[in-house]
């Protein structure tokens, strides 16, 4: 990856997670919402990362036995992503991969799937569709 690499994007998710739950008391979904919304240029920057960030982002919410409900809809259609931009470092994805089939989340009774607001899922939709320049 060239603007930001695999495992600082993986390690700045980790770090979000434990400095807004612990030290500022969001709860999961606001953690996603707020991640999603401070990254917007680094997620969009376009399919790998975008997948990077969503799996990232449910994996660390699972840690805390809940996922956000707007990540949980979306995961499906990032993780079907097989082929992603020619310029990805190959080990970036299998890094990727490997860490989806580390953390199996079909198991629902070890997580809850916290519900947000209709303008929370809008907002982070919107999000969603920014370009980079």
């Amino acid at each position: 990856m060239n603007m930001t690499s695999y495992e600082r994007i993986t390690n700045s998710i980790m770090l979000d997670f434990e400095e807004y739950i612990e030290e500022e008391g969001l709860n999961v979904a606001q953690v996603s919402a707020k991640i999603l919304e401070e990254d917007w240029r680094r997620v969009n920057v376009s399919l790998f990362t975008k997948t990077l960030y969503f799996v990232s982002i449910a994996i660390e919410s699972l840690k805390y036995k809940e996922i956000a409900d707007f990540i949980y809809s979306k995961l499906d259609s990032y993780l079907e992503n097989i082929k992603f931009e020619e310029h990805i470092d190959k080990n970036d994805i299998e890094k990727l991969y490997t860490q989806i089939c580390k953390k199996l989340i079909d198991n629902k009774d070890e997580y809850k799937i916290r519900n947000t607001s209709d303008s929370t899922k809008a907002g982070v939709d919107y999000i969603l569709r920014l370009k980079v320049d």
